[in-house]
């Protein structure tokens, strides 16, 4: 059976990031098993090969919808299909977003560094502040205070989908794939961070030492701080993935609507505040997202630009490659 022919599909600049990560993720994961002598577990790859899989599925599954733009004979099943499919196509960065985030789940992020990293980010705080700002700032602690911290730092799982529907909808969709190079740029890099520098912060190293409590009268709020509380991996903390992720929405908020940027304004810069207010992060922390941010922006538009759609050759047997070809795709 040849396998000289095959078939040739778009594979998006944002796919393959995410694929890349993953690809690292498992080969860190499989290595340092084997290094260690311990046997990997089938729940230290539970995301990342079904995410792997899926984001490929997703782009063969793209080539059959779209067949019907090389030229061959539309189906009214495709026909109907292929706008809405280009909607689910469009927001999938979101989910993968998520999966990157949770293949860290467990003890992933030791797996360069088996030892927390939290005495020498308190460390770097002290020798270039001289004191640990979320202890200072027990001295301004109100429940109001508290309870506009607590709003910043939970918006931001809401700025990020308001800047993007505003650029999906009211500027070209390459702006808004853009955006999501963006995303996941900053994910990969951020998350990378995560390994090399794995933390737990302030909260659980400096407890002993807080003597004012973080209270706020609004309980739902409090609700929704325990739910962030429960869903987060083990280490999250270098770099503060909340401002770098806030400062690239917030970057391409300003290349897309300055109205938008500055609405806002106040929201975004109280949660880079909110970070340290609510003890999660080290100055450090905030710091090292607030200079990964723009450096994962201009990386982002310039890989999107060059690079905005690769094309993969899947090399298959003759009799496949017909078949899909049969069935209305553009077969290599």
């Amino acid at each position: 059976m040849s396998s000289e022919r095959g078939i040739r599909f778009g594979l998006r600049l944002e796919d393959a990031v995410a694929l890349v990560f993953f690809a690292v993720n498992l080969v860190l994961q499989v290595v340092f098993s084997e290094l260690r002598g311990e046997n990997l577990s089938p729940a230290d790859v539970l995301v990342i090969i079904p995410a792997m899989a899926a984001l490929l599925a997703k782009e063969l599954v793209h080539y059959f919808v779209a067949g019907g733009a090389h030229g061959h004979p539309e189906t009214d099943v495709r026909e109907f299909a292929r706008p809405y499919w280009g909607i689910v196509r469009d927001w999938t960065p979101f989910l993968v977003i998520l999966l990157m985030y949770y293949s860290l789940w467990g003890d992933a992020t030791h797996l360069l560094v088996t030892q927390d990293r939290d005495a020498a980010l308190i460390a770097i705080d002290q020798r270039l502040f001289g004191f640990q700002a979320s202890l200072a700032l027990q001295r301004i602690v109100n429940p109001a205070l508290t309870s506009w911290m607590q709003f910043a730092y939970i918006f931001h799982l809401f700025n990020i989908p308001i800047v993007a529907c505003f650029i999906y909808l009211r500027r070209p969709r390459a702006r808004f794939r853009e955006m999501m190079c963006g995303l996941l740029v900053v994910s990969f890099l951020g998350l990378l961070g995560y390994i090399l520098v794995p933390a737990i912060g302030p909260m659980y190293t400096l407890r002993s030492q807080y003597t004012v409590a973080l209270s706020t009268p609004l309980a739902a709020l409090n609700r929704q701080m325990e739910f962030m509380d429960f869903a987060r991996i083990r280490r999250d903390v270098f770099p503060s993935m909340h401002v770098a992720i806030s400062f690239v929405v917030w970057l391409y908020a300003w290349r897309n609507s300055k109205r938008l940027f500055w609405i806002l304004s106040p929201i975004i810069l109280s949660l880079w505040v909110s970070a340290v207010y609510l003890r999660y992060h080290y100055v450090i922390d905030c710091v090292a997202g607030l200079a990964l941010a723009p450096i994962s922006y201009a990386l982002a538009n310039w890989l999107f630009a060059r690079f905005g759609t690769l094309q993969v050759w899947l090399p298959l047997p003759r009799s496949w490659a017909d078949r899909l070809r049969r069935l209305g795709a553009p077969a290599g």
